[in-house]
């Protein structure tokens, strides 16, 4: 799919995703879509020193869901501990995260509360996955984790975000990355922007392997999950 197709795809969703998403995302550029539609990650700043991304995913929606909703997505991530709260796979969860930094810093950690925008996808096929900071829960993860580490980590000033999904066709979907955070302490908010910036192509190739995986994984007989919308994904053949 060319870049002005890909306009035309996101025209069609566009005022559904305007009204009903949690994190909209600004109209981007034509050179965001050319850089997607040539099979790379178009970037674009947002406001309120956020980092937005616009890619297309070589797997159905169905499958970009279920890779980006698995528990165990952050498996492979050295730097970073996850501990499930509340919730599985593609139901809203409570997720606690730390994040591993290199000395002088200390480690950051939070609790995410991450949520299925469940309206939008029944009136308009984009399938959202937002999140944002829960600071009251962080507290009674101490005892589900590394305590010395906990009490040495520092918490994040703020963590929010959000995946959109759009479907292309059978095979292909255009996936929407944002993401407001901030690492605090004596950490710049300009290097942390950097820092998302030159991570992305390799969020969008890691989740594309991680896809492959999961089919695998979501084969004859599987735990069946739901998709944003509500519907059952229905087990790969």
């Amino acid at each position: 799919m060319d870049a002005a197709a890909l306009a035309a795809l996101w025209a069609t969703v566009a005022g559904p995703v305007a009204d009903l998403a949690r994190f909209p995302p600004p109209v981007p550029s034509s050179a965001v879509f050319a850089e997607a539609a040539a099979g790379g990650v178009g970037r674009m700043a947002l406001p309120g020193k956020g980092v937005g991304a616009w890619g297309v995913l070589p797997v159905p929606r169905e499958l970009a869901w279920l890779a980006m909703t698995d528990d165990h997505l952050a498996d492979d991530v050295e730097s970073l501990t996850e501990v499930r709260i509340r919730g599985a796979w593609t139901q809203p969860k409570l997720i606690y995260q730390r994040l591993d930094l290199p000395w002088p810093f200390a480690d950051r950690h939070w609790v995410l509360d991450v949520a299925n925008t469940t309206v939008l996808a029944q009136r308009s096929g984009v399938w959202e996955r937002a999140w944002t900071q829960d600071g009251h829960a962080l507290a009674g993860v101490r005892e589900r984790t590394d305590a010395p580490l906990f009490d040495a980590a520092e918490t994040l000033p703020h963590n929010r975000g959000n995946w959109l999904l759009v479907p292309i066709d059978a095979e292909s979907t255009l996936a929407i990355y944002q993401v407001w955070t901030d690492l605090g302490g004596s950490i710049p908010p300009a290097a942390v922007e950097a820092w998302v910036r030159a991570s992305l192509n390799e969020l969008y190739a890691d989740l594309a392997l991680h896809a492959a995986a999961v089919r695998a994984r979501y084969g004859l007989g599987c735990d069946a999950q739901l998709g944003a919308d509500g519907s059952t994904i229905a087990c790969f053949g």
